[in-house]
C-alpha cells in the first residue's frame, strides 16, 4: 500500500555505511521464511519530541526535527533501527555532541521484485510484498526499519561505562511534496479569502507516521510526547494532547502551538491539522473542541450537538471516566478517509456535515461520530500488541459504538443493523479467501509473533496486517471482529464483558499515570490476555469458542428443513452445514425457537456432524379450529387463523437462531403459508424480513396481499416495509404474464401519498414522518423495478414517475428534497429499456440526423428531464451533489441501452479536479463503464493519469464499492 509513496531517487540515501544484505528473490520465493516467535527490541523509547518548524502551503514542504529519548536493553546498541519514508534526513546528532553520524537509508517497498527476476505472478509478487514489509515493520523483525543509523564508538563506550544511561538523538528532516502522510488541500488562486481555506493534514493507513517524521511506528512502543507546531499567525495547528502554550514570534507572522502527552502514547497514533479553522467548544463538555473551514460552522453545530451523549454513554457502559484530559475534532477537505482516529484528536472529512435540512445523512454521521470516540478507548489509548491482536481493538469498539446506536435509534434498527452485518460478511467470504483474525499461537502465548503465516497456506493474504490486505478486505473483518465480542457478550452475559472491559481501562489507566516502563504494558491488549481477563470474570474457558471463530476463515452456511412426526408428537429438524472452499466444519450449540399452538417453545440442538437430524419434543396437541388464541414469544396472545395451515401439524413456525448468536447464514425451508404466518404475527423485524425474503420464491395472490398489507402498516418497522416493497416488485414482474401489474404497487403509493380529495394526485412534499420520507423514496424504486411482457418497463410505470416528479412540492417542506429528488431520477433511469437493433433504417427516421434527433419518445422524455435538473444544478447545487450524481448515473444508462452514443466528455469535465468529489467519483464510474463495454483506449489512459497524478483518496476509488463492476477498481490499482 506504501510502496508507490516515494519517489524513486528518494529511495536510497546511504552515507558509508551500508544496508544489510537481501536474500535472492528467486530463492526466496521457494519457501517464505516465518519471522521469529518472539519480538524483542534492543532499546525502550521513553520520550519523543516532534517539532514542526515550518509548514509551506505554496510549496508544499515541511521542515521539522524529532528528538528521541531511548534507554538501550542491551550492552552495545551498535545500531538502532526507526520508521522512515519520503522524509529528507538533514542531519542526526547523537547526545548533542556527536554529529556526523553514519546512517543507511532504504525503502524497500519502492521495488517489490527484482527487476532482474523471470517471475512474473501474483504469488510471486505476494511473497515479495511480504518480505519487504517484515523487513521494515519492528513486530515482525526486531532489527526491522528504513532509516537504521550506526551508533558511534565513543557513545558505546560511554553507555557501557554507565548502566542505564539514556541516549538522546535528533534528527532533523524534510517533506517536500509528499504522495502519502500528509494531505495538503490548497485552492487555487492567491487572494486572502482562497488561502483561508488552504489547509493540511495527516492520514494513514494504521501505522503509517513513518511517511511524515521518523519514529517507532509500532502499536507496541508507546512513550510520552512533546509536539510543537509553527505555523502562519492567521492559522490554528490541531494535535494530540493537552494545549500547553500559544507562543507568536516577535514579527507576528507566525504563532507556536505546544501540545504534551502525557499518556504514553505510540507513533501510529500521533497526527495534526493545521489551517485557518473556525473554533467551537462543546457547549455541553468542556473539554471536548470541534474544528471547522470558513464558513461551516452552522452546519458543524448541528453535526456535533449529540457528540456530548455519545461521550455520555460511553462512561456510563464501561464506568469509567474518558481516559484523556482533552479531545479535537477536526473536519477536513479531501479527506483521504471519512473518519480517522488519534489520541485526543479525531479527523474527519467534511462530507459529514449536514444542516437541520437533510435527513439522510443524520443516521451515517452519527455512526461515524459514535465509531471515533469509541476508539479512544481501544484503538488510541488500549492498543494492540500484536499484529494477532489488532482484530479487538477493531472489534471492541465497533461493539460499542453499535451499543450508543442501539440506545439512540432503537433495538430494532440495532437488529437490523447486526443481520446487514452479517450478511455482508458471509456474501464477502464466498467470494474472496479472507484471512482468519487470529492465528492459534496467539490464543495461548501472548508473545507469540502475529505475523506467523497460520498453517495450511503460504500466502501474504492469509495474514492479518494492514499493508498486506485491501481497505475492502480491513472493512469486512472489522464487521466479523464486532460480530464475534458480540457472541461473546451472549455467551458470557452483556454485564460481565463490560466488566472485562472495566478492566482493561483500569490497568491501563494505572499504568499511564506511571513512569516505570515495565507497567506500559498494561496499555497493549492481546487475545491471550482478554481470555485471561473473561476466564477470571466469568469462569468460563472460551478457548475452544476462540479457537473456531478466531483461528478459522469463512463462516457456517445452513440448509434446514422440518417435519412433524405425528405418532411421536414430535419435530424432525434436518440441518446440513456448507462450507466454502472445503473449509472445516463449526459446532457448538445453537438456538432453535417452535411457535407451537400452545405457546412459543425454545430448544438448544448440539451442532457436530455437516448433515444431522435432530428431535425436538412437541407440547401442543391437534385441535380441529380454524381460529385461536396462541401465545406469542414477545408475550402476546393473538387470534391466529390456522385455516391455510396444515391442521395436521400442531406447529405454526420454526425459527432458527433468532437473536444472531452465530455469525452464520441461514436457509430454511418452509411452505409459504407459515412465512405468511411469520409475516403476520411474528413481530421480530428481522423474523419479517427473512420472511418477504422467503416469500419471493412463492408468487401468488396471498403473497402479493401480505405484502401489501405490510407495506400499509403504519405500526411496521420502516425497513420491513421497504424490503416488502422490493419483494412485491420482484413478484409482480415474476407473475406479469398471469396478471401482475404495476399498477397495483402505484395504487399502493397513491393510497399512502395522495391527496385525500384525489388520491392519485401526490401530495406535497412533507418529510415531518421520516419513516413515511424513507419508504416513498424507497419505493420510486420499487416500482421502476417492475417488469411486464418481454421483460418490458411499463408505460404506466415511467408515467407515474415523470407525473411525482413534475408535481413535485417542497415549497412548504422544512427538509429538502435532493435525495428524494435524486431517487426519482434513479428511478426513472431504471425504466430505460435496450433500444431495439434493425437491419435497416426504419420509416420516418432520417439517418442524416443527429442520434439526439432520433431518439424514442420515451428516451427524449428521460433526457429532458435529465438536462432540466443538470441545469439546475449548475445553479443551486444540493447537498453533496447528490442530484448531479443520478444524472451522470442516468445518462450512462441510456448510453448504455443503446439511445445515446458512448461519449465521455461530459462525464470527463465532471470528473476533474475541482469538482466535489462523490461527483467525481460518480463520473469516473460512468467513464469506467464506457471502458469496459466499449474497451475505449483514450478512457483508459484518461483514468491511469488520474492515478499518477491525482490526489490520493482518487487513487483508493475501491472503497465506493463500484456498481459498474470491478474494472474500476481493476484499471486505478
Amino acid at each position: 500500500r506504501q510502496s508507490n509513496l516515494l519517489n524513486k531517487e528518494q529511495a536510497t540515501l546511504t552515507r558509508v555505511f551500508p544496508s544489510d544484505s537481501v536474500d535472492d528473490p528467486d530463492e526466496m520465493s521457494k519457501q517464505k521464511k516465518p519471522p521469529p516467535s518472539v519480538i524483542s527490541r534492543p532499546f525502550k523509547l521513553t520520550q519523543q519530541i516532534l517539532t514542526i518548524s515550518e509548514v509551506n502551503f505554496k510549496k508544499q514542504t515541511i521542515l521539522g526535527s524529532t528528538e528521541l529519548t531511548i534507554l538501550p536493553l542491551v550492552p552495545r546498541l551498535s545500531k538502532l533501527s526507526l520508521n522512515c519514508k519520503q522524509c529528507r534526513i538533514l542531519s542526526i546528532t547523537i547526545d548533542g555532541i556527536y554529529s556526523n553520524v553514519d546512517y543507511s537509508y532504504v525503502d524497500p517497498t519502492l521495488a517489490v521484485c527484482a527487476p532482474e527476476s523471470k517471475k512474473r505472478n501474483l504469488d510471486y509478487f505476494d511473497l515479495c510484498h511480504y518480505d519487504c514489509i517484515q523487513s521494515c515493520d519492528s513486530d515482525m523483525q526486531a532489527t526491522a526499519g528504513e532509516l537504521v543509523i550506526k551508533i558511534p564508538r565513543d557513545v558505546l563506550d560511554n553507555l557501557s561505562r554507565s548502566e542505564g544511561r539514556y541516549l538522546k538523538m535528533f534528527i532533523e528532516f524534510s517533506l517536500e511534496q509528499p504522495k502519502g502522510g500528509v494531505q495538503f488541500v490548497v485552492p487555487p488562486g492567491t487572494t486572502p479569502d482562497v488561502m483561508q481555506h488552504a489547509h493540511a493534514f495527516t492520514y494513514g493507513w494504521e501505522n503509517s507516521s513513518r511517511l511524515w517524521f521518523p519514529c517507532v511506528d509500532s502499536y507496541t512502543e508507546p512513550c510520552h510526547w512533546s509536539l510543537n507546531f509553527t505555523v502562519p499567525s492567521n492559522m490554528v495547528a490541531v494535535s494530540c494532547g493537552d494545549l500547553v502554550e500559544q507562543l507568536q514570534t516577535s514579527d507576528g507572522k507566525k504563532k507556536t502551538f505546544q501540545y504534551s502527552l502525557t499518556v504514553p502514547t505510540s507513533a501510529p497514533c500521533i497526527a495534526f491539522a493545521v489551517g485557518c479553522f473556525q473554533i467551537y467548544p462543546d457547549p455541553v463538555l468542556q473539554e471536548v473542541t470541534h474544528f471547522c473551514l470558513p464558513g461551516l460552522l452552522p452546519v458543524l453545530k448541528n453535526t456535533v450537538q449529540y457528540v456530548h451523549e455519545v461521550f455520555g454513554f460511553y462512561e456510563e457502559l464501561l464506568s469509567t471516566r474518558f481516559p484523556h484530559s482533552s479531545f479535537k475534532l477536526v473536519f477536513v477537505d479531501h479527506a483521504y478517509q471519512d473518519v480517522s482516529s488519534y489520541s485526543t484528536l479525531g479527523i474527519a472529512s467534511t462530507n459529514l456535515l449536514y444542516s437541520p435540512r437533510v435527513i439522510d445523512q443524520v443516521f451515517p454521521s452519527r455512526c461515524v461520530l459514535a465509531h471515533i470516540v469509541a476508539k479512544q478507548y481501544f484503538g488510541c489509548y488500549v492498543l494492540p500488541q500484536l499484529w494477532s491482536d489488532w482484530w479487538l481493538p477493531l472489534g471492541i469498539a465497533g461493539f460499542m459504538a453499535g451499543l450508543y446506536l442501539k440506545k439512540a435509534f432503537g433495538g430494532t434498527e440495532y437488529q437490523h443493523w447486526i443481520m446487514q452485518e452479517q450478511n455482508k460478511v458471509h456474501q464477502y467470504e464466498l467470494d474472496h479467501a479472507l484471512p482468519s483474525l487470529c492465528t492459534s499461537s496467539a490464543l495461548s502465548t501472548p508473545s507469540t509473533s502475529a505475523s506467523a503465516t497460520p498453517t495450511g497456506t503460504s500466502s501474504s493474504r492469509s495474514m492479518l496486517h494492514p499493508h498486506l490486505l485491501s481497505e475492502m478486505d480491513v472493512k469486512i473483518l472489522s464487521s466479523k471482529a464486532h460480530l464475534l465480542i458480540r457472541m461473546l457478550q451472549l455467551r458470557i452475559g452483556h454485564d460481565l464483558l463490560v466488566q472485562v472491559f472495566n478492566k482493561l481501562l483500569t490497568l491501563a489507566s494505572t499504568a499511564s499515570q506511571t513512569n516505570e516502563f515495565s507497567l506500559w504494558n498494561n496499555l497493549l491488549i492481546s487475545t491471550s490476555g482478554l481470555m485471561k481477563s473473561i476466564l477470571t470474570v466469568s469462569g468460563k474457558d472460551l478457548s475452544h469458542f476462540m479457537e473456531q471463530w478466531l483461528c478459522r476463515c469463512g463462516i457456517p452456511s445452513f440448509t434446514i428443513s422440518f417435519s412433524y412426526v405425528r405418532k411421536k408428537n414430535l419435530i424432525e429438524l434436518k440441518m446440513k452445514q456448507d462450507l466454502p472452499r472445503n473449509l472445516a466444519k463449526f459446532n457448538g450449540p445453537l438456538a432453535v425457537v417452535v411457535q407451537e399452538f400452545d405457546g412459543c417453545f425454545p430448544h438448544t440442538i448440539q451442532v457436530e456432524e455437516s448433515t444431522t437430524v435432530y428431535e425436538l419434543p412437541c407440547h401442543s396437541k391437534i385441535r380441529k379450529s380454524k381460529k385461536r388464541k396462541v401465545p406469542l414469544s414477545h408475550g402476546e396472545e393473538v387470534e391466529v387463523d390456522v385455516s391455510s395451515l396444515d391442521t395436521e401439524v400442531p406447529i405454526l413456525w420454526v425459527r432458527v437462531d433468532p437473536d444472531f448468536q452465530w455469525i452464520r447464514r441461514i436457509n430454511l425451508e418452509q411452505a409459504d403459508t407459515i412465512w405468511q404466518c411469520i409475516l403476520k404475527y411474528e413481530r421480530d423485524a428481522t423474523a419479517q424480513i427473512e420472511s418477504i425474503q422467503a416469500l419471493e420464491s412463492f408468487p401468488s395472490g396471498p403473497s402479493r396481499d401480505i405484502l401489501r398489507d405490510v407495506i400499509l402498516n403504519p405500526q411496521l418497522f420502516y425497513r420491513v416495509r421497504i424490503r416488502a416493497g422490493q419483494s412485491l416488485a420482484k413478484m409482480l414482474t415474476d407473475t406479469a404474464s398471469s396478471g401482475g401489474s404495476a399498477s397495483f404497487l402505484v395504487g399502493i403509493y397513491h393510497r399512502l401519498f395522495g391527496t385525500a380529495s384525489h388520491p392519485s394526485i401526490v401530495r406535497y412534499n412533507d418529510f415531518s414522518d421520516v419513516a413515511g420520507y424513507l419508504l416513498q423514496k424507497e419505493l420510486h424504486t420499487s416500482v421502476a423495478g417492475v417488469r411486464g411482457g418481454q421483460n418490458q418497463s411499463p408505460v404506466e410505470v415511467r408515467g407515474f414517475l415523470l407525473e411525482v416528479l413534475k408535481y413535485s412540492d417542497n415549497q412548504m417542506n422544512k427538509f429538502t428534497d435532493c435525495y428524494y429528488t435524486a431517487s426519482l431520477i434513479d428511478a426513472l433511469a431504471k425504466t430505460v429499456m435496450p433500444k431495439v437493433a434493425v437491419a435497416t433504417t426504419p420509416a420516418g427516421v432520417d439517418s442524416s440526423k443527429s442520434p439526439l434527433q432520433n431518439l424514442s419518445p420515451e428516451a427524449q422524455t428521460v433526457l429532458q428531464e435529465i438536462v432540466q435538473h443538470l441545469n439546475i444544478e449548475k445553479v443551486l447545487p444540493s447537498y453533496r451533489c447528490s442530484i448531479t450524481c443520478s444524472c451522470l448515473r442516468a445518462l450512462r444508462v441510456l448510453q448504455r441501452n443503446g439511445h445515446l452514443p458512448p461519449d465521455s466528455s461530459l462525464f470527463m469535465q465532471y470528473s476533474s479536479a475541482g469538482n466535489f468529489y462523490e461527483l467525481r467519483i460518480a463520473a469516473l464510474q460512468c467513464i469506467a463503464d464506457i471502458v469496459q463495454a466499449d474497451h475505449s483506449n483514450s478512457d483508459l489512459h484518461y483514468l491511469m493519469g488520474l492515478v499518477d497524478n491525482d490526489e490520493p483518496r482518487i487513487h483508493k476509488l475501491s472503497r465506493t464499492h463500484s456498481t459498474t463492476g470491478p474494472c474500476l477498481v481493476l484499471y486505478l490499482f
